[in-house]
């Protein structure tokens, strides 16, 4: 019996051009499209949504900790916490902006301040029940809160609890990122309400077409895909960060050094601190929608009693800068008409994690108690 066989008409040049062409093809649809791929999620589904966004501030702990940062992506972020469930009859939905303290650097996510106020089951006038989200991310960015306060207009909360600092208020360059990340929002933000340029916006560029394409966004496309995977591992063991698996640090000292520095500044220089205060984002918040209220919270500070207690209140914070800083978050907050809680020095020392802002459970706790009554009366007036 004769057997044929077929030639192999296989020309390795043509099926490599062929490869090279897909690819160059795949990353200009890509880049002209810009698929919303963030939008694609796991969470809430078939796993777990977080009880805050993810954030991990080192590559390292990546795989420790099981979640990465996804700022670049709120459709992401947004995506992977429980607030995008959909929002029940019984639920008053309470939300939480801020920095690194009450995201809970540090805690666990069942022990962060949104958690603890979840658990004081505060109800309404009509039944409905209080539900607390921390929408909280690491670094005071006013920028940043704005945006994630319009994106969360999106998800139907009743009331926004804003805590802020002093150096809430500061433009600082790291908002770049945030802004360069989230382009065409932030241009519409400052269109709509009339944002002053910040001195660092004048680097924001926009991104050029390589950039746009999967290989300019391949760091992305790898940290979408982890937040993915890590959604299996969160959901079975309750772990989003790996400080959180750190023993809880003993209280910090009392003593505080003795110089009156605050960011390069000293007294003299208090008017040009309150004059570089951008304070057109904060008003912003406040109009991008008037029906749901916006309450301002002065966040505790940690305030020394040791040595050099009558120069600084902590290690970020001199006496002269603070104190000038309430006086003007006070009067500001009248003017506009806002309500303004002011919890500055309501947590005793030994309730916080350092010298600055950062709470242990402890004073997550106590802050929960102190609120928990504003609540109630907001809710049910």
């Amino acid at each position: 019996m004769v057997v044929a066989y077929m030639k192999n008409d296989v020309h390795p040049m043509r099926v490599v051009l062929k490869a090279i062409f897909l690819f160059v093809a795949f990353n200009v649809f890509f880049a002209l499209v810009e698929p919303p791929i963030g939008k694609i999620t796991l969470y809430n589904s078939f796993v777990l949504g977080r009880l805050r966004f993810p954030y991990e501030e080192k590559p390292s702990f990546y795989f420790v900790g099981y979640s990465v940062p996804i700022y670049e992506n709120f459709d992401a972020m947004f995506g992977s916490h429980v607030i995008s469930k959909r929002k029940s009859a019984d639920e008053y939905r309470l939300i939480l902006l801020g920095d690194s303290s009450t995201w809970g650097f540090g805690l666990s996510p069942y022990e962060t301040l949104s958690e603890q106020i979840n658990r004081l089951d505060i109800q309404t006038c009509d039944g409905r029940h209080v539900r607390t989200y921390n929408l909280a991310y690491p670094y005071p960015y006013p920028v940043r809160d704005l945006l994630i306060l319009k994106k969360a207009m999106e998800y139907q909360p009743d009331m926004i609890f804003w805590l802020i600092t002093l150096s809430t208020l500061e433009p600082k360059p790291g908002e770049i990122n945030i802004m360069v990340s989230n382009l065409e929002s932030y241009r519409q933000l400052a269109k709509d309400y009339d944002l002053k340029p910040s001195r660092f916006s004048e680097f924001v560029q926009e991104p050029s077409f390589v950039e746009k394409t999967i290989v300019g966004q391949r760091k992305r496309l790898k940290s979408l895909a982890l937040l993915q995977a890590f959604g299996v591992l969160w959901a079975a063991t309750g772990i989003d960060n790996h400080e959180s698996l750190e023993p809880e640090a003993a209280p910090p000292s009392s003593d505080v050094q003795s110089d009156i520095d605050y960011e390069g500044r000293t007294p003299e220089d208090a008017s040009y601190l309150f004059d570089s205060l951008i304070m057109d984002v904060m008003s912003a918040a406040f109009k991008v929608n008037e029906d749901v209220p916006i309450i301002l919270v002065n966040e505790p500070i940690f305030v020394a009693n040791g040595e050099n207690y009558l120069i600084r209140y902590n290690r970020f914070y001199p006496r002269w800068a603070y104190d000038e800083y309430r006086d003007f978050i006070v009067e500001w907050s009248k003017k506009q008409n806002l309500t303004f809680l002011d919890y500055w020095n309501a947590i005793p020392s030994e309730d916080f994690a350092d010298q600055s802002f950062h709470r242990r459970l402890s004073g997550e706790k106590r802050f929960a108690e102190l609120l928990a009554p504003e609540i109630r009366k907001l809710v049910c007036p």
